[in-house]
């Protein structure tokens, strides 16, 4: 029992967070070696290689989520990059560390993305009541960042040891995940409350669209935007133009971490973690502290903002996250899953290259206003956004 969520719920959690940490410390592993044997441009192509496919498969993984049972999904797709790792320490210790190998995990680790993030996506609905969904949503959070947080340190102490261990390594966590995921046993989608989708052909566009909870998805992927990468970016940069120590950039991203982690903590453990005017409140109060963040001067005020950040960002990302689970018929959420996390990811190229222009054009401090911008774009959105159970489905026009 993880405090209050229990059984299933409990194992899907681990079985998520270590799949993550899996995931974070693969990259780090894969970028290194693909730098050693090729220099940075096999660097950049190869994590190309990985994140087109998964980009361009995104809406088709959550079509099959909703499809076919995702827990079996998620088995598969843990299982893939298991065999797949297994086969890259075998290659390493035959033929050595070649791009041409290294290309060809990539590729495969960005197809299997595609399909397990959707479909794990669908799965909570199945696990617990929609009463304890943002509960289920924050546990899924702080699994996320103990992943983040966690994977380039694991990644960092297996890399001395070589390819063959290494990957030999992260395999093992997803065999791990696989074993935990095999014992779930989730719920029907017609236990879970929700009758056969009719169109279940339907794309994941269609689905927000039937649903009416555009403004809902598309302003919880505005309040993740600048927080997917970009700030870690901005972080480095604002050290630099200030002349701070460069471990001052670690601090402040541990800062951000751990207020997410511990407001993530905490309302897992809340019965109810508040609605529209809680998600606003901290909207609002990310948007400001953004703003103050960019005028720091001194590294304390600057490591205190990002805590702050951490924190505020946080609730509204449990909330919305919970609140899109809970606006979401349990046969769809794997295209509605698939939409969020495509806007998220389609979106952070741009956000990266905007952090370097508008900094070179305009100044650090533009960059953060521009970030609490889009922070109070989200809020909006939100404010429009229905909180409550699923709507009736109507049809609309093509």
């Amino acid at each position: 029992m993880i405090m209050g969520i229990r059984g299933d719920a409990a194992r899907w959690v681990v079985a998520y967070t270590l799949a993550i940490l899996g995931d974070v410390a693969y990259y780090l592993v894969l970028t290194w070696a693909a730098a050693e044997v090729g220099g940075a441009g096999w660097s950049g192509l190869i994590l190309a290689a990985g994140s087109i496919p998964r980009l361009l498969l995104l809406l088709v993984g959550g079509l099959l989520a909703d499809r076919i049972d995702p827990r079996r999904i998620a088995i598969w797709t843990d299982t893939a990059r298991a065999l797949t790792l297994i086969a890259a320490s075998a290659l390493t210790a035959l033929l050595g560390v070649l791009p041409w190998w290294l290309l060809a995990v990539a590729v495969v680790f960005g197809i299997v993305d595609a399909c397990f993030i959707p479909a794990v996506g669908a799965m909570p609905a199945r696990l617990v009541a929609t009463d304890d969904l943002t509960r289920l949503q924050a546990w899924r959070l702080s699994g996320l960042r103990i992943g983040n947080a966690v994977g380039p340190l694991l990644g960092a102490v297996l890399l001395p040891a070589g390819g063959t261990a290494a990957f030999a390594v992260l395999a093992v966590l997803f065999l791990a995940s696989v074993l935990l995921l095999r014992g779930i046993r989730p719920r029907t989608a017609t236990a879970a409350g929700d009758a056969p989708d009719p169109l279940v052909t339907g794309s994941g566009w269609r689905t927000v669209r039937r649903l009416r909870i555009a403004p809902l998805v598309i302003g919880t992927a505005l309040s993740e935007l600048p927080f997917s990468g970009p700030m870690g970016v901005a972080m480095v940069l604002l050290a630099q133009e200030r002349g701070w120590h460069p471990g001052m950039a670690g601090a402040m991203l541990t800062a951000f971490s751990l207020g997410g982690l511990a407001i993530s903590l905490l309302m897992s453990a809340l019965p109810r973690s508040g609605g529209r005017l809680t998600v606003l409140g901290s909207a609002a109060a990310t948007a400001v502290l953004l703003l103050l963040f960019g005028i720091s001067a001194d590294t304390v005020p600057a490591v205190l903002c990002s805590a702050g950040l951490g924190v505020a960002s946080g609730v509204t990302q449990v909330i919305c996250q919970g609140q899109v689970q809970r606006s979401t018929p349990v046969t769809m959420l794997g295209r509605v899953t698939a939409v969020l996390t495509l806007l998220t990811l389609g979106l952070s190229p741009l956000a990266y290259a905007g952090v370097g222009l508008v900094a070179d054009l305009a100044g650090l401090p533009a960059f953060f206003a521009a970030a609490a911008g889009v922070i109070v774009l989200s809020g909006l959105l939100l404010a429009t956004a229905r909180f409550g159970p699923p709507r009736a489905i109507t049809p609309i026009a093509a």
